[in-house]
C-alpha cells in the first residue's frame, strides 16, 4: 500500500510503498526533501497501489478546496 506523509518542516507531500505491518510497527520515516524525521501521515488520501490507467480518477468533489482537501484530491 501506499502511505501520504506530510513534513512538517518544509510542508512537503510526498508517498511511501510499504506494508501494514512496517506501518503498525513504527516505521520511522524521513521526508525526501529535507530529511527530517518530524512528519505526519495523511489519512485524508487512501492509495492502494492502483495504476493511472486503472480507471482511478483524481479530482477534488464540489465541497472541498483541493490539495488534500475533505476528498484527499
Amino acid at each position: 500500500m501506499f502511505y501520504t506523509f506530510v513534513c512538517n518542516s518544509c510542508q512537503e507531500v510526498f508517498e511511501i510503498r510499504t506494508s501494514i505491518s512496517e506501518i503498525s510497527n513504527g516505521l520511522k520515516v524521513r521526508c525526501p526533501k529535507c530529511a527530517s524525521n518530524d512528519v505526519t501521515r495523511d489519512y485524508s488520501k487512501i492509495n492502494i497501489g492502483l495504476s493511472a490507467g486503472s480507471g482511478a480518477k483524481s479530482s477534488s468533489c464540489s465541497t472541498c478546496s483541493g490539495s488534500r482537501g475533505c476528498c484527499g484530491s
